[in-house]
């Protein structure tokens, strides 16, 4: 008779079985989380890359915008200086040197020779401001250095207005123009001299002019208009409400 042996599985066996069993049923479950991780991973860097495209795209439109901007102002500029260039304005005078008036005369007498000189155009603008045009001949190309030709404004009231540097050419011509001035009834003389660059206040003075007392027309015209147009437009709104 064989003895009999115990052919039951040892607990070895049974917990490494348990433990394959359990490894093959977690494995899809940890596949998951790993894809899920990574997904999430890629829409972070997705969201991330969009938003620095996004902020990239945002800064170069700001940027377009501000070169928009600055480019509808420099056409406004010139078509503002083609127009007073063409305008005759309200006056023009002459600038020209003349010495100390003498005892008996109420005119000092213009300085005979070569001499500097200035012709100024004088306008009014809608806004309530004045414009002068210069076309200065005679000038030296050989100042000190540091020195320039100015123009100034003289007004009834207050320290003069920089009209401004005057560029000279090679002939000793200069030109210079400003739409910044003190209203056209404000003026009372304009002045030609050699100052420092950057100077605040009129240097040596080579030729000046006084100018005639005029009254702004052009803003009370717009006024005008725009009280007409406003009387227009409440008639029409009568009108209707008449209907």
């Amino acid at each position: 008779m064989e003895p009999m042996t115990d052919r039951r599985p040892t607990f070895s066996r049974l917990t490494e079985g348990k433990a394959r069993h359990s490894w093959r049923a977690a494995l899809p479950a940890v596949i998951v989380i790993v894809l899920f991780v990574a997904l999430l991973a890629y829409l972070a860097s997705s969201i991330s890359s969009s938003s620095q495209r996004a902020a990239a795209a945002e800064r170069d439109a700001n940027q377009y915008r501000e070169q928009l901007t600055a480019m509808g102002k420099q056409v406004g500029d010139l078509q503002k200086d083609v127009t007073l260039s063409k305008s005759p304005g309200r006056t023009t005078v002459i600038l020209e040197a003349a010495v100390p008036a003498t005892p008996g005369k109420k005119k000092a007498a213009p300085l005979a020779g070569p001499k500097s000189w200035a012709a100024v155009t004088w306008g009014e603008l809608p806004s309530g401001k004045s414009w002068m045009r210069v076309n200065a001949y005679g000038l030296s190309q050989s100042l000190d250095a540091g020195k320039t030709y100015h123009v100034w404004l003289q007004p009834a009231d207050g320290d003069p207005a920089d009209v401004g540097a005057l560029d000279v050419d090679q002939n000793g011509s200069g030109f210079g123009m400003s739409a910044e001035l003190p209203g056209i009834d404000h003026g009372k003389g304009v002045m030609l001299t050699i100052d420092a660059s950057g100077s605040k206040q009129p240097g040596e003075v080579v030729a000046r002019a006084e100018l005639p007392k005029l009254q702004p027309t052009m803003a009370q015209a717009q006024g005008a208009a725009e009280n007409q147009a406003k009387g227009g437009s409440d008639s029409q709104q009568m009108h209707k409400e008449g209907k």
